[in-house]
């Protein structure tokens, strides 16, 4: 950690976490004021976030990140003051500004955790557009007039402040400015802590610009007999220029422990005006001790960071639990049986009540933990207004990013996964989907597409889609492309619905791109994005109207740890099918089972529904025992990617939470499974993978 100025990593661990938040505020709000220029409360809110980026990173000694965020906190100054304009060239270079500080940022978080190597950029140049902008375009500044002619009064605490000191605040005051004392008695306990009295001074950077420092010594003791030696005999006061709210300026000081810190908002008045005001008494409210904190403050306290590998940490933990609560269950229901009318009984039935109390906490903390890990999509739907953004402006396309449920609650561990795809998606109906103005309205569209963002729950899974009002898919042109590339013939291609044709895109390689882009249409992406959402145990699918738009559909667990499972029997292994997947559950009679070509179907409420046995999508070599099936057929009626099937099994088990164990790697290629989990009595049952199985019977039936 030599390279930075504090040996505590955990400064910077915080340092990177508000400044992310800070990003995402500030393009919110870059995005906010291209539509509305002149809005000052947006460029107050950018200009407090570059300023906080700023004051902190000159604390932690990070000067590449303090001078770009400094002259860039400078232009947002020279245009909040309305002594620059808000021109194209200026958005630009402030979109400039923020990209270079992620970058700066994201290298502090490569060398404090040393994964990977630093971009380390060069600065320079934006540093010098950005000051040339600002001497170009610089307004003559409007003359303001002084708030007062009077004497400048300080406070009892800060009388032996120097002629400098004073000279400082006055001119300050004289210019319109808000200026404040601070005053900051210092106890003897610092002796033997790592506390440097001397960063109160640099904590300043996080609230204004310090005018003026000082030590003043405490007057001296007249009985020597009562003089503590490890006392602290120096008294530190500040005169500051403020730039945040006096709310703002208490919290930062606030921390700060074994000290008694006082503030004293300064102006300029008559002498008997201060001498009515009580000559510079602190309010109440304006004093900070040391280990006090006021009832007002106490939802400051009310929330912790906890770092992800904390909380993967707790998960698995929760997972092991639920493991031995099914194992727990498992032995009471083999142990009552056997104890019926023995003396040890009422034991057992002891045991079955404590059974349920611990499936019962079991579920709670469960419910907690899934709680603490749940995030708003909106952490990352907020990305993509800034990426359309620029995708629009490339490709010289109008595009309206529109976005829904951006509360909607998924697992943190999911979230950062779900990323990659999304931003593919949206690539793509920014780049395939929305069209050019003119042909837009040539079609008697607006010149301005629309890219919606969804989020809503369903059940125990969320489902987010993409939506746009584009040109929509062609099922005709993917036709031609799978029988060209040869992933379909003629014949199979003329018989699919086009439901299925449009569901080709997600095929490996391909593309109905005329040419490479740097948006997208390298031919490779789509069946990325499936194979990414499958990881998540999700599944992909697409809806399309030639001429009207495609929407695309992602959904996923609610969580990837813990699900809810319908056990099934197939030969003589067990098997998982996620709850998510699953329909419903039937028992058919063996004569309503009629022959479609090479594939078998059910009539189900009316509806032709096709049907395959599990043992022949695993290429089990359990045989068929028909004896067994005379009571009717066990179907489980499941759904993904848009479409259904019914797979026939030997048995339903029973509906069980189980927990998602990953495969070893020379079983992860096993088609149809996704995972294992082990179960009460310490067997393992294979996951199936639902939309896998749907695709294995599509190709059984080719």
């Amino acid at each position: 950690m030599s390279d930075f100025a504090l040996d505590d990593p955990s400064f910077y661990e915080d340092f990177l976490v508000e400044a992310q938040e800070h990003f995402e505020q500030i393009e919110s709000n870059f995005l906010a004021l291209e539509e509305s220029p002149g809005d000052l409360d947006l460029l107050n809110a950018i200009f407090r976030s570059v300023h906080t980026i700023k004051g902190a990173a000159g604390f932690l000694g990070l000067q590449k990140v303090q001078a770009v965020a400094h002259v860039g906190e400078n232009v947002l100054d020279d245009l909040r003051k309305s002594r620059m304009e808000l021109s194209d060239r200026v958005m630009e270079l402030l979109f400039e500004t923020v990209d270079m500080l992620k970058v700066l940022v994201e290298d502090v978080r490569v060398q404090v955790r040393k994964q990977g190597e630093a971009e380390d950029p060069d600065p320079s140049e934006l540093i010098r557009n950005l000051e040339s902008l600002k001497k170009g375009g610089e307004a003559q500044a409007p003359t303001q007039a002084a708030a007062s002619t009077g004497t400048l009064n300080l406070p009892a605490p800060l009388a032996r402040v120097s002629e400098a000191g004073r000279s400082a605040a006055a001119t300050a005051l004289a210019e319109g400015k808000t200026v404040l004392g601070i005053h900051a008695e210092l106890a003897g306990t610092i002796y033997g802590t790592a506390f440097n009295p001397l960063s109160l001074f640099q904590m300043v950077d996080l609230v204004g610009k310090l005018l003026h420092r000082q030590l003043i010594p405490r007057e001296p003791e007249v009985d020597l007999e009562s003089f503590e030696a490890r006392a602290f005999h120096l008294d530190l006061v500040m005169i500051i220029e403020a730039t945040e709210p006096m709310e703002e300026i208490r919290k930062v000081f606030g921390a700060v422990t074994n000290a008694t810190i006082s503030f004293y908002p300064l102006s300029l008045e008559t002498a008997s005006a201060a001498t009515a005001a009580g000559d510079g008494a602190p309010a109440a409210e304006d004093r900070r001790k040391s280990g006090r904190r006021n009832t007002d403050d106490k939802g400051a306290s009310d929330t912790i960071r906890v770092s992800q590998a904390k909380l993967e940490q707790f998960m698995n933990i929760v997972a092991e639990l639920i493991i031995s609560k099914t194992m727990i269950s498992h032995l009471v229901e083999r142990l009552i049986p056997q104890v019926n009318g023995h003396p040890a009984s009422t034991v057992a039935k002891e045991l079955a009540h404590a059974s349920v109390y611990l499936d019962h906490v079991s579920k709670e903390i469960q419910a907690s933990v899934l709680g603490i890990r749940m995030v708003p999509v909106k952490t990352i739907f907020s990305k993509f207004p800034r990426m359309l953004r620029d995708l629009a402006k490339n490709s010289g396309k109008k595009i309206d990013l529109q976005m829904v449920g951006e509360d909607t609650e998924i697992d943190k561990s999911i979230i950062e996964e779900l990323g990659d795809p999304m931003i593919h998606l949206i690539r793509n109906s920014a780049d395939h989907g929305i069209e050019m103005p003119e042909a837009r309205v040539k079609s008697g569209k607006s010149e301005v597409g629309t890219v919606i963002l969804r989020a809503r729950h369903e059940g125990d899974s969320v489902v987010v889609e993409i939506e746009d009002d584009g040109k929509g898919i062609d099922p005709t042109i993917i036709r031609a492309k799978a029988v060209e590339k040869g992933l379909l013939t003629q014949d199979r291609a003329d018989a699919m619905p086009d439901d299925e044709v449009i569901e080709m895109i997600f095929a490996p390689g391909f593309s109905t791109a005329a040419k490479v882009t740097d948006i997208s249409g390298r031919g490779v992406g789509m069946d990325v994005v499936r194979s990414n959402v499958r990881k998540l145990n999700g599944r992909v699918g697409v809806r399309s109207t030639v001429g009207k738009g495609s929407v695309f559909t992602i959904k996923l667990p609610l969580t990837l740890a813990i699900i809810d499972a319908l056990l099934v029997k197939s030969g003589n292994q067990v098997f998982a099918l996620p709850g998510t997947a699953v329909e419903e559950t039937l028992i058919v009679p063996l004569e309503s089972v009629s022959h479609l070509t090479s594939r078998q179907a059910i009539n189900l409420r009316g509806e032709v529904l096709g049907v395959c046995r599990l043992k022949h999508l695993l290429k089990s070599a359990a045989p068929v025992n028909e004896a067994d099936e005379t009571d009717g057929l066990s179907v489980v009626v499941v759904s993904a990617a848009g479409r259904r099937m019914g797979i026939i099994v030997d048995a339903f088990v029973r509906r069980q939470e189980v927990v998602i164990k990953p495969l070893a790697p020379y079983l992860a290629s096993l088609p149809g499974i996704s995972g294992a989990s082990i179960m009460g009595d310490g067997g393992v049952v294979l996951i199936l993978d639902p939309a896998e199985l749907l695709q294995l019977a599509v190709q059984e039936a080719v």
